[in-house]
């Protein structure tokens, strides 16, 4: 392998593995021994070593001492915690970018309004198979929202937090709850930024994030329950 080549598949391996913990293939608290990780991705130990410690850097991985490294955990306080930051966070992202947004933001958002309706949620009747598509297009329609506030750092932490709830909504596919419009919810959130009606627009996006909670919670305790 080329110099050139290393650093195309630890990147490699490094997506492959966090998005092994965001849909939840890898399960909270799953310990996660080098040899297996290397044998899942066919690669040397130096690219699984270096994505581990990425992502212990950004949460979605744990070191324990003597124990080796495991799938950070999840909780009822920390998803609650992170919700109420996500509020707080996106409301700001949200609320600059309808200041700052212009028309290719607009346009942005309606193609990725678009997207996100001409898909189902689920793949199956029962709602057990979450459509990859319709999470792709769920998370650029709420990053298309944000695009324009003008601050890596604010979308950076943003971003963060997005991918901390998604490794939530992977736990609850299986769980029922309540029967929600997700187009009218996002197609509301939209018109209101568009509308640069702020107040609205902020207002819809909170308790958009609260039901989700809701829901995750619910998750929690299912998750718990059989664990």
């Amino acid at each position: 392998m080329t110099m050139d080549e290393q650093p195309t598949l630890n990147a490699t391996v490094f997506n492959l593995l966090r998005q092994d913990i965001l849909t939840g293939r890898l399960r909270p608290g799953e310990r996660l021994r080098a040899e297996t990780l290397r044998q899942r991705y066919d690669v040397g130990g130096s690219p699984v070593r270096e994505a581990l410690m990425r992502l212990e850097a950004e949460d979605f991985v744990v070191l324990e001492q003597n124990k080796g490294f495991r799938v950070a955990g999840v909780s009822a306080e920390h998803l609650q915690d992170l919700s109420r930051t996500r509020v707080e966070i996106e409301g700001l992202a949200l609320k600059w970018s309808i200041a700052k947004g212009g028309v290719d933001w607009e346009s942005a958002i309606v193609a990725s309004m678009h997207r996100l309706a001409s898909v189902p949620k689920h793949l199956d009747a029962e709602g057990q198979e979450r459509n990859v598509d319709w999470l792709r297009y769920h998370r650029e329609f709420h990053a298309a929202l944000v695009a324009a506030c003008d601050s890596p750092v604010l979308a950076g932490v943003r971003n963060h937090l997005f991918d901390q709830a998604e490794r939530y909504v992977a736990l609850s596919i299986s769980v029922g709850g309540e029967v929600r419009d997700d187009v009218s919810e996002h197609q509301g959130i939209m018109e209101a930024a568009l509308a640069r009606d702020t107040e609205l627009a902020l207002a819809l996006n909170r308790r958009h994030i609260e039901r989700t909670t809701k829901k995750l919670l619910a998750a929690i305790e299912h998750y718990a329950s059989v664990s």
